[in-house]
């Protein structure tokens, strides 16, 4: 089956955000009198959507301050971070172009609600590259649960064989697994043996472009 189109991640994938998601939830725990560790968000929230974060801090220590509230102080907290200070990942916009030269269509699928999408996407001048936007935050479920990755399926009107994911978290592994898109893993961590089932391993966009032809990846 013919490959259409390459769905992306974003906070971890496309832009350098992942220290903003730590510093925000440590910054509001603490001010609840909770000391937590960014070891600590990166092994229970990473590639999580922002209620499930808030309300899983706010169970865990049982904060005085209600999900809802948590929620909406870290994403201002991780919406400033990024208008001010966020970076693109190493080789997105080679990796851009050599899908976009190739053919493929884009396509984006994050945990991270709108308000965040609209921050990055402002910051790194991103809106005229997607042809399809989804956040899981419009979903019953957030990843590891397939249901914003079948949603971009529908809205591109192709079957899972006809897409590949580029994905960074083991929540957003396995929600793209779950949906049976091939998908490839770019993180620091590649090579761990949780992406062992991965299409491809890399540490960075600029080596998973440059490792392979498009006709080879796709």
């Amino acid at each position: 089956m013919k490959v259409e189109a390459v769905i992306f991640d974003m906070d971890g994938v496309i832009i350098d955000s992942e220290g903003f998601w730590q510093r925000a939830q440590i910054e509001v725990l603490a001010e609840q009198g909770i000391a937590i560790t960014a070891e600590e968000c990166e092994r229970f929230t990473k590639g999580k959507r922002i209620d499930d974060i808030a309300r899983l801090w706010c169970e865990r220590y049982s904060l005085s301050i209600s999900s809802p509230q948590a929620e909406e102080q870290i994403v201002t907290l991780v919406c400033a971070a990024i208008r001010r200070e966020g970076v693109a990942m190493n080789g997105l916009e080679q990796a851009l172009r050599s899908f976009r030269a190739a053919g493929y269509r884009l396509a984006l699928a994050t945990s991270s609600c709108k308000q965040i999408i609209e921050a990055v996407f402002d910051r790194l001048k991103l809106w005229d590259w997607f042809d399809v936007v989804c956040s899981a935050d419009d979903e019953l479920f957030g990843k590891p649960h397939p249901a914003v990755y079948s949603k971009v399926l529908h809205k591109l009107g192709l079957e899972a064989g006809e897409c590949r994911v580029i994905e960074d978290s083991l929540n957003g592994f396995t929600a793209a697994q779950r949906a049976g898109i091939k998908t490839f893993v770019v993180a620091p961590d590649y090579d761990d043996a949780k992406f062992a089932a991965a299409f491809g391993r890399y540490a960075s966009l600029r080596e998973l472009v440059d490792a392979l032809e498009p006709e080879q990846v796709y």
